[in-house]
């Protein structure tokens, strides 16, 4: 699935920028981004629970992909400002409650995968996704 592989790249760049955005210390100049991109995850999740049809579906994934538009040069600067950190394996300590709830929420994007492949035959839904899929190519 082209969005499944898109969706986990930019997951794992999310949460490399996560990672660098919470606290002070090293990754101190990142706490902005995390708590921007928690709060984009969570009301995300919370649209795409309540979907209940293929429009829904749509609007949500349009929305968010509207707000990752936004936040994407950011992530895209800390991405590149620490390196070491796309092959960490675990949240540094830095990164306290932002970088605990950052992980809680971006590990509940793999039921709302599945709920967008279930409307995958839907107009809006596949507009949406190549949406999602172009900004999602810059990482």
């Amino acid at each position: 699935m082209k969005t499944s592989k898109s969706t986990v790249v930019f997951f794992t760049v999310v949460l490399i920028a996560g990672f660098t955005a919470c606290g002070g210390g090293k990754y101190g100049d990142a706490k902005k981004v995390i708590a921007r991109s928690n709060k984009m995850v969570e009301g995300f999740l919370t649209k795409m629970e309540k979907a209940e049809s293929g429009k829904e579906v749509a609007a949500a994934l349009k929305a968010f992909t509207k707000d990752m538009k936004e936040i994407a040069p950011e992530m895209k600067k800390l991405q590149e400002k620490y390196p070491d950190m796309a092959n960490s394996q675990s949240v540094p300590p830095e990164l306290g409650e932002e970088g605990k709830k950052m992980m809680e929420v971006w590990s509940k994007m793999g039921s709302v995968m599945m709920k967008i492949q279930q409307y995958a035959d839907d107009a809006d839904v596949q507009a949406a996704q190549k949406e999602f899929q172009n900004v999602m190519k810059g990482f």
